[in-house]
């Protein structure tokens, strides 16, 4: 386990930070280690039942639900609950495809919590339209939980409460002073996360976006993999549904790639 007193981001000029599996175990070790209970945002403890403080692990998922189902596979194993949302009209993954409605339902499984990561400009933030459209993905696609975050969150989401679901911006959950991200991919947030747990600041919420810890270093190679992998999804699209009109000019072999 990584050592408190030692900030997640201290390294040597040899050892520069970077993402990768490694870096996300650490993460997880050190909150462990400073007697943090890991919680879904749908389990709110208004009654302060349990004294220990309270992390939320968060991963919005903009564009690798490989990546989603790979760490939340490394948190069935700590034993911890994650929180996953995925976006319904992303451009870089088909939300309604086999593929990721299986990792939705795997996630669950695994006992995270799986949502929508709710783009305001498509879905608006109306709480009855947000309801209705959870209402209809459970009947008919895929049980998802009834919980949202918000894709790029303007000023009045930020605190909001709503009735029908929660939010990952209701104000139990998310405040100025409790929340760090690994935005933009920037590892920025390791060194105030050590003094939060050193502290053990009451809550936490920490979004982390699943695609950045893969173990693609390069943003070039990022790009290409990304390139690669929605290629490999069109020709696999075109191979199972236009077989007759394709099955000579693509290749029957499907690719793993990291993203």
């Amino acid at each position: 386990m990584a050592v408190l007193d030692q900030p997640l981001g201290d390294t040597t000029p040899h050892d520069p930070p970077r993402f990768g599996e490694a870096k996300f175990r650490s993460i997880l070790d050190d909150v462990l280690r400073a007697g943090y209970r890991f919680a879904r945002f749908d389990c709110i403890d208004e009654d302060g039942a349990d004294a220990r403080p309270v992390f939320h692990l968060r991963h919005d998922v903009d564009i690798s639900p490989a990546m989603a189902l790979r760490l939340g596979e490394i948190e069935h194993q700590y034993g911890i609950p994650g929180n996953f949302f995925f976006q319904m009209n992303a451009e870089t993954y088909s939300f309604l495809s086999s593929e990721t409605l299986d990792i939705i339902r795997t996630l669950q499984a695994m006992g995270h919590c799986v949502g929508l990561h709710v783009d305001e400009r498509v879905l608006g933030s109306n709480e009855r339209a947000i309801e209705r459209t959870l209402d209809w993905l459970r009947d008919h696609i895929v049980a998802v939980d009834r919980v949202v975050s918000f894709h790029r969150p303007l000023p009045h989401l930020l605190g909001r409460r709503y009735e029908r679901f929660v939010s990952a911006y209701d104000d139990r959950l998310f405040d100025a002073i409790s929340y760090l991200s690994d935005s933009r991919r920037s590892l920025a947030f390791c060194a105030p996360l050590a003094l939060w747990l050193t502290a053990r600041r009451p809550h936490i919420q920490l979004l982390l976006h699943p695609e950045w810890w893969s173990e693609i270093d390069s943003i070039q190679q990022f790009w290409v993999t990304l390139r690669d992998r929605r290629v490999d999804q069109l020709r696999r699209y075109m191979r199972d549904n236009f077989s007759k009109v394709f099955s000579e000019v693509l290749s029957h072999e499907d690719r793993h790639l990291g993203i």
